[in-house]
């Protein structure tokens, strides 16, 4: 892997930060999209003599996922990581958002690439009351609800839930381990009325 590091650390080095340019409503944030990431990095790649693939794979134990590999063209050597595919719901439309999600954050990643705000001059983001200097993109990786699955009606666990809801469980216990959309929460306590 030595040819592959050189390159990559000629990469980090001359590789300026990515704007986030692109408007999240929902949670009134902005992001960095897919193909900002790859047109602002697809110069200092190909400069350093890498190549990366992104492929939706499924694992060994039916889990779908992103794999992301950077390729050092010269030697084949290669640095490999896979991000899940999480669908909370089950269209052509979400799928797809959620492959472009993930590829966003596996290439983010696995390049350790810095992903900052537009506001900031390229200086620095601001959390709260935190300032932090140049935010890598694991800092902002999925966490707490983010990671949890989507209760869906008729998926596996749907019967589990509603069993122990019946058996005293409250929602905000099954808040702490699944998202949980309005719709859903009405089924479900319509389910245990019945």
């Amino acid at each position: 892997m030595k040819e592959l590091l050189k390159s990559l650390r000629k990469f980090h080095n001359e590789c300026p930060p990515v704007a986030k340019e692109a408007d999240n409503p929902f949670f009134k944030s902005k992001y960095a999209t897919l193909d900002a990431i790859q047109e602002h990095i697809r110069p200092h790649l190909q400069k350093n003599g890498l190549v990366i693939t992104q492929v939706n794979e499924v694992t060994g134990d039916g889990t779908p996922v992103v794999t992301t590999t950077v390729w050092h063209v010269e030697s084949g050597e290669f640095l490999e990581s896979q991000f899940p595919i999480v669908v909370s719901k089950n269209t052509a439309q979400d799928y797809g958002s959620a492959v472009s999600y993930a590829k966003r954050y596996s290439l983010s990643g696995v390049l350790n690439l810095t992903i900052q705000d537009e506001d900031d001059d390229g200086n620095r983001a601001t959390f709260g009351d935190n300032k932090i200097t140049n935010v890598s993109v694991n800092a902002l990786q999925p966490k707490g609800d983010e990671l949890k699955p989507w209760l869906n009606e008729g998926s596996q666990t749907w019967g589990k839930v509603v069993e122990s809801l019946k058996n005293g469980y409250t929602m905000n216990d099954i808040r702490n381990k699944y998202k949980v959309s309005k719709a859903v929460e009405a089924k479900l306590m319509a389910a245990i009325a019945s």
